[in-house]
């Protein structure tokens, strides 16, 4: 299911490429997906803000329509359409995705991002909708990378204090 893509030039675009800004980048591949097969470089989206739950081991982007608002990544590349069609199912499910569904965990859209080489490319990109509430509790990772250690660290900082407040409440409150 490749979606063709017309941005009202009349001309259709083949999306063949994924963003992966959490746990998919390159660098992580988590979920052993990436191959030798799999051509994949740096590269980032504008109009997005990257977000991290403290309970979860993963963050999620949502949509700001503000281009100072910037999320690094890896583009991922198959050159065969059939294992990219593989691939895109793949991490479909990994991310709750599915076309059918309104409530999955993540949304995919068609981003434009651009690669280390300055090259526009379309590509699909998970993204989350989240209040304005939820968002206020999660941690902001400000300049767009999941990997960055003074991130990492403030992350980390923040969500041992978070426990200790948790456990001192609940260590007042809870069984005895």
């Amino acid at each position: 299911s490749m979606l063709l893509f017309s941005a009202g030039t009349g001309k259709t675009m083949v999306v063949d490429c994924i963003f992966a800004y959490g746990t998919m980048r390159a660098e992580i591949d988590r979920w052993n997906m990436i191959d030798s097969n799999c051509q994949h470089l740096k590269a980032k989206a504008c109009g997005f803000k990257l977000y991290q739950e403290y309970s979860l081991f993963y963050p999620f982007a949502t949509k700001t329509c503000k281009d100072s608002d910037v999320i690094e990544g890896s583009v991922l590349h198959w050159n065969d359409p059939v294992v990219f069609a593989h691939k895109l199912a793949g991490y479909d499910t990994i991310e709750g995705y599915s076309e059918d569904r309104e409530n999955g965990l993540y949304q995919r859209i068609v981003v434009d991002v651009e690669d280390e080489n300055r090259q526009i490319r379309k590509a699909y990109m998970y993204i989350q909708d989240q209040s304005p509430e939820y968002i206020e509790e999660c941690f902001a990772f400000a300049n767009g990378d999941w990997l960055d250690s003074t991130a990492t660290e403030h992350f980390d900082t923040e969500k041992k204090r978070i426990d200790q407040a948790a456990r001192k409440i609940l260590g007042r409150h809870g069984p005895k």
